[in-house]
Order: C-alpha cells, then sequence, then structure tokens
C-alpha cells in the first residue's frame, strides 16, 4: 500500500508540471495574445498589410480561438 502511495504522490507531481507547461494560466495568455493581435492591428492600420504580417495575424487568431475553446472547457 505504501508502494502504491508513493507512485501517486509522483504521478500527481508529474501531472502539475505537465498542466503549468502546456496550458498554464488560460486566461493571463488569452488576454497577452488579445494585447499582441490589437498591436499587430494598429501597426497594419499605420504601415499596411505585408504577407509576414498577415501570416503572423492568422497564427495569433488561431492561438486565441484555441485558447477560448481551452476556457470553455475548464
Amino acid at each position: 500500500m505504501y508502494q502504491f502511495q508513493q507512485k501517486l504522490k509522483n504521478l500527481k507531481h508529474v501531472l502539475k508540471v505537465w498542466n503549468r507547461t502546456n496550458f498554464g494560466n488560460i486566461q493571463a495568455m488569452r488576454q497577452q495574445l488579445e494585447h499582441q493581435m490589437h498591436i499587430l492591428q494598429q501597426t497594419l492600420i499605420l504601415e499596411g498589410r505585408t504577407d509576414e504580417q498577415a501570416q503572423q495575424e492568422q497564427i495569433l487568431w488561431n492561438q486565441i480561438e484555441e485558447r477560448r475553446k481551452q476556457e470553455e472547457i475548464l
């Protein structure tokens, strides 16, 4: 029984580390991504759109949507 308890403790630790590294604070990450998107959109308005910026905008949008889905699941 003692070995089983130790294995559960070790598993708990591993799962906590995994959660922090893969998900972290979902809401804070979404807010940070939205802030980056706002800055990028302001740049697009002032300087015009390039292919690289359009690609970066799409990547940010996908990341924001992924965080929103994670929040909904949470």
